[in-house]
């Protein structure tokens, strides 16, 4: 009887299945999205289980002797022993920090010299070859050099930082100048607006594109030429860290420098990319 009376609920001609899944703005309901939404938080957590499972497989196969290949476990051990001594937070606190200040300076110089190279012509002709030149050298093999010029410690790691941050920045404030179509200078020629208010009103909101894109990829290279740089010339920091675990034949401490380093590289370009997304969404509107 009572299944009777639902089925007339649901056959009630002011009910239909069509109504039924509608919102009520009248749009269709679709578990599409949600679906969506699912399958990318699954496939974010596959690939790390699939890869400590892996890990965990190999090491209990005997292959590998402890001292290569040490089971996850004894690594999250590890790293709690380093979080519980403080010798972790204070590694990264040195690497944060060097990372902070190089790749602020880099960001300022890259501005300024790609700015300079976009509104001059005379300026790109007389620093455009030196500047394409150094800029398809690789940052690592200017180390020897500036370790002779500047010695071993803070400096030399900042200015690599810099070095790393300043070219693909001016490039990408380069090309985001030349790029800017002559309609806007010419919208700005008509209203008068020119010199700083130009470059504040027209040039810089053209190229805030092209310029996070150049910040973004900057902040990945030079994280890497930081911890690369650290395993060199440092006294601490995320890579001198991996470097005495070395020296020391522990591979569980290089392990957890490998885990962080590629933890914090990829946290840092997905909050870039986030900010990325909302500062040009003005662009799409």
């Amino acid at each position: 009887m009572t299944v009777d009376i639902a089925a007339r609920k649901f056959q009630h001609p002011r009910v239909s299945a069509g109504a039924l899944s509608r919102y009520p703005d009248g749009s269709r309901l679709s578990l599409r999205p949600i679906l969506t939404k699912s399958w990318d938080v699954l496939s974010l957590g596959a690939s790390p289980l699939i890869i400590l499972a892996i890990w965990e497989g190999l090491c209990r196969t005997g292959l590998f002797s402890p001292e290569i290949l040490v089971p996850p476990s004894a690594v999250l051990a590890t790293a709690q022993d380093m979080i519980n001594s403080g010798d972790l937070q204070h590694n990264l606190a040195a690497s944060l920090s060097r990372l902070a200040i190089g790749y602020g300076l880099g960001t300022l110089v890259g501005i300024v010299l790609g700015a300079a190279m976009g509104l001059s012509r005379n300026v790109e002709a007389f620093i455009g070859p030196t500047f394409h030149i150094l800029r398809q050298l690789p940052t690592l093999i200017l180390i020897p050099a500036f370790v002779m010029f500047l010695g071993v410690g803070e400096t030399v790691i900042i200015v690599l930082i810099a070095k790393a941050t300043a070219l693909p920045v001016a490039l990408s404030v380069f090309e985001g100048i030349r790029g800017i179509p002559r309609s806007y200078r010419d919208v700005a020629a008509v209203f008068n607006v020119r010199g700083w208010q130009g470059f504040r009103w027209v040039i810089l909101p053209a190229i805030v594109p092209t310029l996070l894109t150049g910040m973004r990829i900057s902040l990945s290279r030079s994280w890497m030429i930081l911890v690369a740089t650290e395993l060199l010339v440092a006294q601490d920091g995320l890579g001198q860290m991996m470097e005495w675990g070395r020296q020391m034949f522990r591979i569980d401490i290089v392990i957890v420098g490998i885990i962080l380093t590629a933890v914090l590289g990829y946290g840092l370009d997905r909050i870039f990319r986030l900010a990325e997304h909302r500062l040009s969404a003005w662009q799409y509107r």
